[in-house]
């Protein structure tokens, strides 16, 4: 299990000097989260193996570190999404420099000091106490941002087609499995040492995949970029609407004012009536109710004929057509078929039955 620690530490950091050496002009900061991973990791590796003992002068140097990962890869996937970072400000890696400097007394302690630190659990001295719910606080600090991520990509897949939504799920499971991690290793510090082990090989695992999944797969991240972006491009275009408002305003025009009726009703006619632009009314109905605007139509006009043909055996089948809004009457006979599996008469006629 040592070796497989020390492995992941060892496989964070090259990760992050391949980031480093990688041409192009891009942000250099998933290479700053790596470097802050491996260093986080290779203290563990120390506290498992026994050894931290020995090397003293990296007892707990870790934890300012821990309080940079979260931000760094949030910073990272905002920027492949496109989105600006001004949200992002230094602000967010303010606790990691504070961390920094609380810690600095410790580092710079006697041997003896830091010896006592890492050998008695739970810690005596109240300094000891105070760096111990550091740890903690930065540990539970990275639990924030792959919240956020998750809570930003289950948005951005409202705003793109079902198949390019999936660019997202192997992301999503790499959050998902970091909280997990991230919980184990609270409840191994609080409440269940022995867990610490299981916690420390997971985030190897996590790791290994990544490696695995950019080797095997370079496209992934690619396929995010663009998908994320499409997203947040589609995201923006519908800023400043009240979308549900927009859609409930949609669906009373239909069912009060039958709109629908109309044969010559067209998108941008039916935006006009809703106050917003055609390209707005596109987006609502096409990434947020995932349908076309003929499709959304054309359900109104099959409900309006079915009802007529139940309700007014006297009007005829062509006179139903048009009344229903529609200007085909072959369309009109196909689009019946599909929804109701019959033709108008066979419909008309088992209601007649029945009556």
């Amino acid at each position: 299990m040592d070796t497989f620690l020390a492995f992941g530490a060892g496989l964070s950091f090259l990760l992050a000097i391949s980031e480093f050496i990688r041409k192009g002009k891009g942000p250099k900061n998933i290479g700053f989260f790596f470097l802050a991973l491996s260093i986080v990791q290779f203290h563990l590796y120390l506290e498992l193996s026994d050894q931290l003992k020995e090397q003293l002068w990296f007892a707990e140097i870790h934890i300012p570190f821990l309080f940079f990962t979260g931000p760094l890869a949030y910073l990272y996937f905002r920027r492949l999404g496109g989105l600006p970072v001004k949200t992002l400000t230094l602000v967010h890696f303010v606790p990691g420099f504070v961390a920094f400097l609380l810690l600095l007394p410790f580092v710079l302690s006697d041997p003896n000091s830091k010896l006592e630190y890492v050998s008695i659990f739970p810690p005596r001295n109240i300094y000891f106490q105070f760096l111990f719910g550091l740890l903690v606080l930065g540990t539970i600090s990275n639990l924030v941002y792959p919240l956020l991520l998750i809570g930003k990509i289950r948005k951005w897949k409202t705003f793109v087609q079902k198949e390019e939504a999936k660019a997202f799920s192997p992301f999503l499971a790499l959050f998902y499995a970091s909280i997990f991690v991230i919980l184990l290793f609270v409840i191994a510090q609080i409440f269940f040492m022995p867990l610490f082990t299981v916690a420390a090989a997971c985030l190897t695992l996590i790791v290994c995949c990544v490696f695995l999944s950019a080797s095997t797969s370079p496209s992934l991240i690619v396929s995010f970029e663009k998908t994320a972006k499409e997203a947040g491009y589609n995201e923006t275009r519908l800023q400043g609407l009240d979308v549900d408002s927009v859609i409930q305003k949609m669906e009373e025009l239909m069912r009060d004012k039958k709109l629908y009726l109309d044969e010559d009703l067209t998108l941008p006619l039916l935006s006009k009536e809703l106050k917003i632009k055609p390209h707005q009314l596109s987006e609502i109905l096409n990434d947020k109710m995932r349908i076309g605007f003929r499709e959304y139509i054309t359900g109104y006009r099959l409900e309006e004929a079915s009802k007529l043909l139940r309700d007014e055996p006297q009007r005829s089948v062509l006179a139903v057509i048009y009344a229903a809004g529609f200007k085909s009457k072959s369309a009109f006979h196909k689009l019946f078929q599909e929804k109701y599996g019959c033709s108008p008469g066979e419909y008309r006629l088992s209601f007649t039955k029945k009556s």
